[in-house]
């Protein structure tokens, strides 16, 4: 079996880009092969098809960009104020506005396989549950009242970072972003 002579995670990156900037149905496996400079049979063989390195290609996002933007070790309210200003700021800073790779892919439902869509459904579901752990922490240590409704906040607030992100995707004004972030802040505090 003769070697690979490029480096995969590399080739993942560049695939990962490509996909986050243009979309899913907008970006064909010549442009991953123009941008790689890697044979299409060589592409083929170490990722599959285009479904497969796309997929690749998201849980990289996914472990790279996603989960480690949402902070751990602080207090329940602090971890999701922070996650909300980090996201408004790092979608404002972006030269290339290409919002958040899971909402994109959300937002292009229908070109994706059910095994893509059940990825995202997992992300989805994940940011659900960092709001709800960190919600119903907030009632356990009296930042928030105990008949406080975790749940319902929790479905609010990831429809506001779906909101935000697919706003951040079509402009890229850091104050309309802030102020999102600002009203759902707000919102644990009503």
């Amino acid at each position: 079996m003769r070697q690979r002579e490029f480096d995969t995670n590399e080739i993942l990156a560049i695939a990962m880009n490509l996909f986050w900037q243009r979309g899913y149905s907008n970006t064909s496996m010549k442009d991953v092969v123009q941008a790689t400079g890697v044979q299409p049979g060589s592409l083929y063989s170490a990722f599959g098809d285009k479904e497969k390195l796309f997929q690749q290609a998201l849980r990289k996002y996914t472990q790279e960009f996603f989960r480690a933007s949402m902070p751990r070790n602080y207090p329940p309210l602090t971890c999701i104020q922070q996650w909300f200003e980090y996201l408004a700021d790092a979608m404002a800073k972006d030269p290339q506005q290409r919002g958040c790779l899971i909402i994109n892919t959300a937002m292009e439902r229908e070109a994706h396989s059910p095994s893509t869509i059940a990825i995202i459904e997992d992300r989805l579901d994940e940011i659900e549950s960092f709001f709800c752990q960190n919600l119903n922490q907030a009632k356990l240590d009296g930042s928030l009242p105990k008949a406080h409704d975790a749940d319902v906040t929790a479905k609010t607030l990831l429809g506001v970072v779906v909101g935000m992100l697919a706003v951040a995707r079509m402009r890229r004004d850091g104050q309309t972003l802030r102020s999102i972030a600002k009203g759902a802040i707000a919102l644990l505090n009503a």
